[in-house]
């Protein structure tokens, strides 16, 4: 109390304004914490109401987004895949004329480019000189067999005629031989039946001789008359004409053998001389069999000569097919892409020079992880959307998946040998052709980037 009535009146007014002060200060305060606390309490249903509307609206968005990818797969590590067919010099040469351009379109074979085909031309040239002579060489061969084989078989036919005939001769001879010893043995047996008859002759008229002999002297005696000796010379002349008669035909019959026995000394050397020409004729067949052999041999190099022939065709065919290597040709329709080919260049077999790319037969590769395969199939269906053609969608079908993965068939595949501490999720390539594009005017390049999304169940 002291304290107080001893201040000063201006030391009042300051603990007063001071003392004013602060009591505005703390309601000033005490407004704010209950404006904010009202404000507070005003956000919180708007941000509930705002939960519950975006619950509304993702509850559904995810559960149609994990329906999706539950029966989807897909990936944007995907590329336009197709066939390039590049073109190279299958003969060296030098390019006297270029025909196309780079982009070019071409047709199936279509001239792109020439070499120049002297070289060649002339080596067709020398191959159809040698086809040539080869076929004359042939040709000759071929007369000479028929020929040998017309002389040959004429030889053999005359040859086997004169055999034939030889033993027709010596058979016929053989037989008339025959006949002639058998007449021979006949003529004998005649004539000595002819000598037992002029031996029996003999006896008869010693008979009768002396029979004349005492008729005669009993006649001279005048024992016998004169008819009884008549009877006795009548049986003598007889008997004397019987023996004749009997050597008469005794000597015809030794003629007759002497005639027989020449006839058939003739038939002997008939017989000699039909064995001779049949020898003859047989060494004559043989000469002419024994040109068989070389008819045989002939054919042989008819052959040889055949195949000289096919050999020269042969090399003719191939110089041929080497000239038609000069033109360079498309291989199938397309664009010409990758052109490195001037008037001038020297080209080397198998070194590429331009490309020719076709505008179809395009597919999809799409390296899809090895996670996303379980349920993938091929004949799925796929839907292909292209960065270059936003908004477009291309409609496939999964083919067939790839045996490995993409990193064990590049050019340096992992070393896994020493273990490796980091799993790395592979990729394996998905091979999936079109169906049917959604524009006619949209063309597939190869190398354009897709996104490949397979639908894995349906």
């Amino acid at each position: 109390m002291a304290d107080a009535t001893n201040h000063t009146p201006g030391q009042n007014t300051d603990a007063g304004a001071a003392s004013a002060l602060e009591t505005d200060i703390t309601s000033a305060e005490t407004l704010a914490t209950e404006s904010s606390r009202s404000q507070r309490d005003y956000k919180k249903p708007i941000l509930l109401g705002l939960l519950i509307i975006a619950l509304i609206i993702a509850v559904p968005y995810g559960w149609n987004l994990w329906q999706f990818y539950r029966t989807h797969e897909s990936t944007d590590n995907a590329y336009v895949v197709g066939d390039i067919a590049p073109i190279s010099a299958r003969v060296a040469g030098t390019v006297i004329a270029v025909l196309v351009e780079e982009n070019q379109p071409v047709e199936a074979e279509q001239l792109l480019a020439r070499l120049d085909p002297s070289d060649f031309e002339a080596r067709v040239r020398q191959a159809e000189a040698a086809v040539a002579i080869a076929s004359a060489r042939m040709r000759q061969a071929e007369l000479q067999v028929a020929q040998e084989e017309d002389t040959t078989m004429s030889d053999t036919e005359r040859t086997s005629a004169t055999l034939r005939a030889a033993r027709s001769a010596l058979q016929e001879t053989q037989h008339v031989t025959d006949e002639v010893r058998a007449q021979l043995r006949t003529l004998e047996a005649a004539a000595t039946v002819a000598q037992a008859e002029v031996d029996a002759q003999d006896a008869h008229l010693s008979m009768a001789r002396m029979a004349f002999n005492r008729a005669q002297d009993l006649f001279a005696d005048g024992v016998v008359a004169q008819q009884q000796f008549d009877e006795a010379r009548s049986m003598l002349d007889a008997a004397q004409a019987e023996r004749r008669a009997a050597t008469q035909k005794l000597a015809q019959a030794q003629l007759e053998i002497k005639g027989a026995q020449a006839d058939l000394r003739t038939k002997v050397q008939a017989i000699e001389r039909a064995r001779a020409q049949e020898a003859e004729a047989q060494a004559l067949l043989a000469g002419s069999q024994a040109k068989r052999q070389n008819v045989v041999i002939q054919q042989a190099q008819v052959e040889v000569e055949r195949a000289l022939l096919q050999q020269q065709e042969a090399d003719l065919a191939y110089a041929q097919l080497q000239l038609s290597y000069t033109a360079l040709r498309a291989p199938a329709t397309g664009v010409v892409a990758r052109k490195n080919l001037e008037v001038g260049q020297v080209l080397q077999v198998g070194r590429p020079v331009l490309a020719i790319v076709p505008q179809q037969d395009v597919w999809v590769v799409a390296n899809f992880k090895e996670t996303q395969l379980d349920r993938m199939r091929p004949g799925q269906s796929v839907t292909l959307e292209v960065d270059a053609y936003p908004g477009e969608k291309f409609k496939g079908i999964v083919d067939s998946i790839s045996p490995g993965t993409g990193s064990i068939f590049s050019l340096l595949p992992p070393e896994n040998a020493t273990g490796n501490f980091v799993k790395v999720v592979q990729r394996v390539p998905v091979k999936i052709v079109l169906e049917k594009a959604a524009s006619t005017e949209s063309v597939l390049r190869r190398g354009m980037s897709v996104v490949a999304t397979v639908t894995t169940q349906e």
